[in-house]
């Protein structure tokens, strides 16, 4: 981990969208596997949700991209494609309920990322991005959600799950803190905001 004052902001926000596109791929990746593993009946009540968010996912992505081009080159964040990947299951309700938290996690990060003191450190085309990002990802809160209740999960487990994933992606993000910390963002008070129960 580089130590925060070698970061340029530059830096630091490359390697805040290297993370936040291992978010989105595997994000398109993960609804494309729950997409298959729907039942016929469960498929034409999900499937069209399901399919839009796989083209949400994968346009946040090609934004994304977009922006990175104007920020120095970074290595792709495998240890988060690897966080994200263990979040699957072969039970399309609680993989929906698992990214519903996820999700809602994601909107807490965008919305410190876009908030008074790291905003001048991002281009416009990132600070659009991020805020069209975010907007989708508050409306797939809203359908993950009630997609995992309509599949059967109970609303106990739901609260239980939403826990365990905003605890391990807290944890994620304390190893990256340094990358916010060096874009003005107080990474201990969005973790603990994630962490809340």
């Amino acid at each position: 981990m580089l130590k925060t004052r070698s970061l340029t902001p530059e830096l630091a926000a490359a390697s805040c969208l290297a993370l936040m596109r291992a978010g989105e791929q595997s994000a398109a990746q993960a609804f494309a596997r729950i997409a298959h593993r729907l039942t016929p009946g469960e498929f034409a009540h999900a499937g069209q949700v399901v399919t839009e968010m796989i083209a949400d996912e994968e346009r946040h992505d090609v934004l994304l991209a977009e922006c990175a081009t104007a920020l120095p080159a970074v290595t792709t964040d495998f240890a988060a494609r690897h966080f994200f990947r263990r979040l699957e299951t072969r039970e399309p309700g609680v993989h929906l309920a698992r990214i519903s938290a996820l999700d809602a996690c994601s909107c807490q990060l965008l919305s410190r990322m876009l908030g008074p003191v790291p905003r001048p450190s991002l281009s416009a085309r990132l600070v659009t991005t991020l805020s069209c990002i975010r907007r989708d990802e508050g409306a797939h809160v809203r359908s993950t959600r009630r997609l995992a209740l309509d599949l059967g999960v109970e609303a106990g487990a739901f609260r239980d799950i939403t826990h365990g994933v905003r605890h391990s992606f807290a944890a994620l993000l304390r190893t990256r803190a340094t990358y916010f910390e060096a874009l003005g963002v107080d990474s201990d008070g969005m973790i603990r905001c994630i962490e809340r129960d």
